[in-house]
């Protein structure tokens, strides 16, 4: 008899088998700026008894699309840490739901003005920023996610690929290793 007594060999996962680079990084951020988004927004709450009629309901329009997007993101990080293959298509979501806030914000200061310490060219300005920074943001982040190795190794097949609204015929890079 012998007093060999093999340990048995755990099989290496891939690096980017798990969560990490810039999947990580937008899951962090979903989070932050969740938190962020919701106490900088619930400072807004003291404004309410000066709104009435009309622009009462374009202020809450404007705050369900909020909850719609902070909903959605908490929920897409979830899905991004547990591999759901759906969680491009609620990225895009929130992005969707960014450009729905976005013109219920033109509207209402279009109707209403903008703050008395916002200058015209200020909040105008701001407006079109912020509508390119959606644009931009959906646009990099969709090209992230189609190019990305790490996001579909980690994934463990491109079907997140097909499921999402702009990308259903894109066909994903090869993985790092095999499924």
């Amino acid at each position: 008899m012998s007093d060999f007594n093999p340990v048995p060999v755990q099989s290496e996962s891939h690096p980017y088998q798990k969560l990490g680079g810039w999947l990580k990084f937008n899951v962090v951020m979903a989070f932050l700026g969740v938190l962020f988004g919701v106490f900088s927004e619930l400072t807004t709450l003291k404004e309410w008894p000066f709104y009435e009629g009309a622009e009462l309901w374009v202020h809450l329009a404007r705050w369900l699309c909020l909850v719609y997007i902070w909903t959605l993101a908490v929920l897409w990080a979830a899905m991004a840490i547990r591999h759901d293959p759906r969680f491009v298509r609620t990225w895009q979501l929130v992005y969707i739901g960014s450009v729905v806030n976005w013109a219920i914000h033109v509207t209402q200061r279009t109707l209403y003005g903008f703050p008395e310490d916002v200058s015209v060219a200020i909040g105008t300005a701001s407006i079109v920023f912020s509508a390119l920074s959606i644009l931009l943001g959906l646009s990099l982040w969709t090209l992230y996610y189609t190019k990305s190795v790490r996001v579909r190794t980690y994934m463990g097949s491109d079907e997140y690929l097909r499921v999402a609204f702009f990308t259903k015929k894109v066909k994903g890079p090869a993985p790092a290793v095999p499924d």
